[in-house]
């Protein structure tokens, strides 16, 4: 996957979740994952807001 691939590329590189799993763990990232609600059609990472992913869909 690459930013290009995403439908907000400007927030990519901060927000979202396939980057930030690179980064140190931290409560507030640990959150996101809790009671997820939508998926990355690219990752398929799932967290509970669509902000976070580069290509959202609800589950």
């Amino acid at each position: 996957m690459s930013e290009n691939d995403c439908q907000n590329p400007e927030e990519h590189c901060q927000l979202h979740v396939c980057q930030l799993q690179y980064k140190e763990t931290k409560p507030e990232i640990d959150k996101l994952y809790e009671n997820p609600t939508f998926a990355c059609t690219n990752c398929g990472a799932k967290v509970n807001d669509e902000r976070y992913l580069c290509a959202p869909k609800k589950i």
